[in-house]
């Protein structure tokens, strides 16, 4: 009898994350996948994302296209966000954690830090 075992290699994490826009209850974030081979090909992103410096759980988010708009924010409040690939060999190690913060009402920049 044959035996054919599959292994599949977890996806590497994602690169060059973006923040594209930041308002006063969102924010829009975009990154490049890494899928350089056919075993490591990503089929998803899990966005992970919480109040900086908060002990509360991650909310979490699953997105098959490398960008995301996240709103129900609140306004001139610090966030933490971590992107991980997704695969048939499962999760990647996050991507660099972005911290921003949302813009107070009639504010028109923002500012974020990639650590």
């Amino acid at each position: 009898m044959l035996c054919l075992l599959i292994i599949s290699a977890l996806p590497l994490p994602p690169e060059y994350v973006t923040v594209l826009d930041v308002t006063f209850d969102s924010i829009k974030l975009a990154w490049n996948s890494t899928s350089n081979t056919t075993m490591a090909h990503v089929t998803s992103y899990i966005i992970e994302y919480r109040r900086n410096g908060s002990t509360d759980e991650y909310v979490k988010k699953l997105v098959t296209e490398p960008e995301i708009l996240v709103d129900g924010l609140s306004p001139d409040s610090s966030y933490e966000f971590h992107i991980h690939s997704v695969n048939d060999g499962g999760l990647s190690m996050s991507a660099a954690t972005i911290i921003f913060t949302t813009r107070r009402p009639g504010q028109t920049s923002f500012s974020f830090i990639r650590q």
